[in-house]
């Protein structure tokens, strides 16, 4: 593969000629001596993340998605304290030696008073975490200097992929390029995504009532049992697996859609992407435990079901990102050993049994070799771009070689060495062994996994958010476990980043995006299901046993509207940008516009005095250059800062990405 530079190729033009298949493949090159740096302050270290070092190794997106979930971690801290505090006092509080029935009024009490406070607490909680989010992730967009890199969409260029009908200009800069009617994405989006994904939803409701009724009668015949109780927990853990299974499965039919929608700006796809994700899981994830809470109204279901969906998701979602790739690692690995020893010449395989006779002859330590010792990085590699190394075009005409190889290492195994390790070292294959196939680092690490942008880590941690907030106050345990959850989560994240997927290209970001919004909505839902909940539970008809059903209502409607106002206080009364930063973005604004006076007027009077000499026209040019050179000079430090992270990325970009 040529170097891209090489081709003295405009890194612009790169995704469209990806999309016209022109270049296969095109990634930045890990570099292993940072990532072992890295690694020892980032997993292995419990203090700080190193956020700047992560930004300056995988971008601003992915540094902006690790300080949100660390933010997260510690904001969580707080129900989880308190719900600790709830569920031991419960306990012991249930556990005094007092009369039965004074001891059940005593815990119902108890009960109803911390639920309310809980709830309370939570919708609370929510906005003030959510505020001081977007105060910290303005602190570090305007350090990492993207505080102001937000644009309209008619100044954005068209994804590669956007496919439109015909040409027509742009409203804004008049430059010609693909129109796609709107009235094509809303029919697309009503007549077939909609449609679809209700299909979608209205299966997993009806496999949510199967569960329901196995459970039902689970608890018939094996909950009276000891040994056997814990049958009674399959159905939901059944149910957890199926949620896990239809995401993957309708993840992919999101994509299609969205694909299938062509939207103009990759802002666009991505928000309307999210929406699609969202809206299928907050019904996939938290449906069940809405029909328990409002329709079935057993506050002890739900909190069996809320605690097994929970940990159960947890630690499927953490399996499923460092296990699964790592056993398919060693699938891939032990197949792929097999295909380039049978690719090996005759004459190739004697030249090796030989080295290993001389050097087992005395003993056989240490003969049995790995064979990702023998790929110097160390990074994990699939089959399939292996396969097209050794494809059949390449293998065609050597079924007699293959057989002699297998007799001839047969032979060498039983025969002449007796040899006690049970198999036989592969030679070594670097990219100077002149007898085996030359992989490159950057062939080496296109073999690995590409990370798609860190969407499902946000949608995991977005799940996790939502059962916390909404139904934390049946199950007070909720936080305490998304804690424990989180800081291993955050180590996983960083285990995959750095050694089972491609390294990603860094992307420019000043926030967490669409997730901000859907978080914010989700906080909106919560002061809902919290007080229906609170209504639900029977506290108001306990403390007011001749209220009306009319008077119930309208005393959770009140308490609902005192929560929305506190989140409404909370919400006005902290700024989402820090004093200081507004002060020096509004220092930076007036230097920019004095500067631009000052070199406004220069260019005026140069003109002016050009216009009544002779060869105005060469004066006013010098002039106007510099006039040039003095604003250019003048841009504000962070734009100045853009420039060079601009110019040093692309530098970085253009000597470790390779083409096809």
């Amino acid at each position: 593969m040529a170097k891209l530079k090489e081709m003295k190729l405009s890194f612009v033009f790169v995704p469209r000629l990806i999309a016209a298949n022109l270049i296969e493949n095109i990634l930045p090159l890990h570099s292993t001596e940072f990532l072992k740096h890295l690694q020892q302050k980032w997993i292995l270290s419990a203090g700080e993340q190193p956020v700047d070092e992560i930004r300056d190794y995988f971008g601003t997106e992915i540094a902006m998605y690790f300080s949100w979930l660390g933010h997260m971690t510690m904001a969580l801290w707080f129900p989880a304290i308190l719900g600790l505090f709830m569920y031991f006092f419960a306990s012991f509080k249930y556990k005094t030696p007092l009369d039965k029935e004074d001891k059940q009024d005593s815990f119902q009490l108890f009960y109803d008073i911390s639920f309310v406070c809980f709830a309370f607490f939570n919708c609370v909680w929510s906005t003030a975490y959510l505020e001081s989010w977007k105060r910290k992730q303005a602190e570090l967009a305007f350090r990492w200097g993207t505080y102001d890199t937000n644009c309209d969409s008619y100044l954005q260029d068209p994804r590669p992929q956007f496919r439109g009908e015909y040409f027509a200009p742009n409203p804004v800069s008049g430059r010609m390029e693909p129109f796609y009617p709107p009235w094509k994405h809303a029919l697309i989006r009503y007549g077939i995504t909609y449609p679809l994904t209700m299909f979608f939803v209205i299966c997993m409701f009806a496999a949510m009532l199967v569960v329901f009724q196995v459970q039902d009668a689970a608890d018939i015949y094996f909950g009276s049992t000891f040994l056997l109780s814990w049958i009674t927990y399959l159905p939901m853990i059944v149910y957890a697996l199926m949620i896990v299974i239809s995401d993957k499965i309708y993840r992919q039919l999101a994509l299609f859609l969205n694909d299938l929608e062509n939207y103009r700006t990759d802002d666009e796809y991505e928000d309307f992407l999210i929406s699609k994700i969202v809206i299928f899981q907050f019904v996939t994830a938290f449906g069940s435990l809405f029909y328990i809470a409002f329709y079935l109204k057993d506050m002890k279901r739900l909190q069996e079901t809320l605690a097994t969906l929970l940990i159960t998701r947890q630690i499927t979602q953490n399996v499923m990102e460092t296990a699964v790739p790592f056993l398919m690692e060693k699938v891939h690995l032990s197949r792929l050993a097999y295909k380039m020893t049978k690719s090996m010449s005759d004459s190739t395989l004697r030249r090796h049994v030989q080295e290993v006779r001389r050097k087992n002859e005395p003993s056989t330590k240490n003969s049995n070799t790995s064979l990702g010792t023998y790929f110097t990085l160390g990074s994990p590699i699939s089959e399939g771009g292996i396969r097209k190394r050794f494809s059949q075009r390449r293998m065609a005409g050597k079924d007699n070689e293959l057989y002699l190889l297998e007799n001839l290492e047969h032979k060498h195994m039983s025969d002449e060495f007796h040899l006690r390790s049970p198999r036989l070292p592969l030679p070594e294959f670097k990219p100077t062994n002149s007898h085996g196939p030359e992989l490159s680092q950057a062939e080496l690490e296109s073999l690995m996994a590409v990370y798609d942008r860190p969407l499902d880590d946000y949608l995991e941690m977005f799940i996790q958010f939502g059962y916390v907030l909404l139904f934390s106050p049946a199950f007070p345990l909720a936080a305490f476990c998304a804690v424990i959850n989180n800081v291993i989560e955050i180590r996983v994240d960083a285990f995959k980043l750095c050694n089972t997927v491609q390294r990603p290209f860094g992307r420019q970001v000043k926030d967490i995006g669409a997730w901000q919004k859907a978080m914010e909505l989700l906080g909106m839902v919560g002061v809902m299901v919290n007080c229906a909940l609170i209504g639900q539970s029977g506290l108001v008809q306990r403390i007011w046993p001749d209220l009306s059903w009319g008077g119930q209502v309208l005393i959770v409607v009140v308490l609902e509207h005192i929560i929305f106002a506190a989140k409404i206080f909370i919400d006005l009364a902290v700024p989402d940008v820090p004093y200081w930063i507004r002060i020096e973005t509004a220092r930076q604004e007036h230097y920019r516009r004095e500067a631009f006076k000052r070199e406004s007027k220069m260019l005026s009077s140069a003109r002016t005095s050009g216009d009544s000499s002779p060869g105005s026209d060469s004066v006013d040019v010098r002039h106007r250059s510099l006039a040039d050179n003095r604003l250019r000079r003048s841009v504000t430090p962070q734009a100045s800062r853009l420039s060079v992270m601009k110019r040093d990325r692309d530098s970085h970009d253009s000597n470790c990405i390779d083409d096809n």
